[in-house]
């Protein structure tokens, strides 16, 4: 297979009642663990929600999927043509009062062929952020489970514009095609995020991933 695959990536989301699509084209970049995608959106985002988080609740499967490895087993091993998030991921964002700001419920199915990979996300919830995202670290905790399953657990710290810093988990059910894949249990590291914005309804969205021991966090996060 070749290191650099073409992706289709469509999001249906309806949040704070209001319907949306996010979609369109990409590229996964399995030698460097970079994912870019450049999405349209249709008709219009829900106030309160900003695809600057999309990293940490909507991009998961292809994430872990396009991540570099220095594991023995890692996500890209466990799959052979298919992954799925399943049950619904459990997405809550609070602020510095323990308040929910943002609660998402998010199903995802990947395809891998020869020809590329294709994404489909289905997301409900509301989200209320009071300001646009500014920034979004952290990092993604892998468990593996049986029967070709695994637990990602993903802690973040949301940046808004405003200067506000909110705390973000986002809670993913793997599902692998391979009832008897079992991943090693990993830390997902996450460099070079962007969000940026090439017009009113285009958005391009890129991040490298890692996969890393556990023992091998503290130096990995410093590189």
């Amino acid at each position: 297979m070749t290191k650099r695959l073409p992706v289709s990536w469509h999001l249906q989301g309806e949040v704070n009642s209001h319907c949306f699509t996010l979609a369109g084209m990409g590229t996964a970049d399995l030698a460097t663990g970079t994912t870019a995608l450049s999405l349209k959106i249709t008709p219009s985002l829900p106030e309160g929600y900003d695809p600057a988080l999309s990293h940490m609740i909507c991009n998961f499967a292809l994430a872990g999927y396009t991540a570099a490895a220095d594991v023995p087993v890692s996500m890209r091993d466990a799959v052979d043509t298919h992954l799925f998030v399943r049950p619904r991921r459990q997405i809550i964002i609070t602020n510095s009062a323990g308040e929910q700001v943002t609660r998402l419920e998010a199903l995802t199915t990947m395809e891998i062929t020869e020809a590329g990979i294709s994404v489909t996300n289905y997301m409900t919830g509301f989200s209320e952020l009071p300001s646009p995202v500014a920034c979004v670290t952290g990092e993604e905790s892998l468990i593996p489970g049986p029967d070709g399953t695994a637990t990602g657990v993903a802690r973040y710290t949301v940046v808004l514009e405003n200067g506000e810093a909110l705390d973000g988990m986002t809670v993913v059910p793997y599902q692998f095609d391979r009832k008897d894949a079992e991943v090693t249990p990993a830390r997902r590291v996450l460099a070079n995020q962007s969000c940026e914005w090439a017009s009113a309804d285009e958005v391009t969205l890129k991040a490298t991933s890692r996969w890393v021991a556990l023992s091998r966090v503290d130096e990995t996060a410093g590189a």
